[in-house]
């Protein structure tokens, strides 16, 4: 499944570092993180959903979803693709929306640079989220960023399991 990862993110003064080794092709990995029907499957901590995801990937472009909870809550958030180099890199701001993608309080906006490395036939995937100070930093750990991210690499783990097992 995978051969290395860290028992949860890193916390600095104003970043969380999550990064984890896949034996899976980079390409691959990239697909993961840039194509709805990859994010729809593991991208929300279950038991959320992810019922909407769309996604314009392209510099400028929005990456839209909603997390859908038990109790019928949804939690929508935007992203706005700043950089994408397939399959090694992708660049974006992140903060909580409303349904048509605008931008609403209660996550300070961050800027998220995911790298894919190639290591040998597996990835090293690597996430920095990065803050604007300590205090936006601090709103986002009290909201349960750096659990969310934890648990939710845990699925993305066994999604691309699943992906190899299929493909084999």
């Amino acid at each position: 499944m995978f051969d290395y990862h860290s028992l949860g993110p890193a916390i600095g003064e104003q970043e969380i570092v999550m990064e984890r080794q896949f034996n899976a092709p980079r390409t691959l990995m990239f697909q993961v993180f840039t194509r709805a029907e990859h994010l729809k499957r593991w991208w929300a901590p279950p038991p959320y959903t992810l019922p909407v995801c769309t996604i314009d990937l392209r510099p400028g472009g929005i990456w839209h979803y909603c997390m859908h909870s038990p109790e019928g809550q949804d939690q929508w958030a935007r992203s706005v693709y700043r950089e994408i180099v397939p399959p090694e890199k992708l660049v974006y701001t992140t903060t909580f929306a409303d349904e048509h993608a605008n931008s609403t309080l209660g996550m300070p906006e961050h800027l998220t640079t995911v790298t894919f490395t190639e290591e040998g036939a597996k990835t090293r995937v690597t996430t920095r989220v990065q803050f604007s100070s300590a205090e936006a930093l601090k709103i986002a750990v009290n909201i349960g960023m750096p659990q969310g991210m934890t648990i939710t690499w845990t699925y993305l783990v066994e999604y691309v399991q699943e992906l190899r097992d299929s493909l084999s």
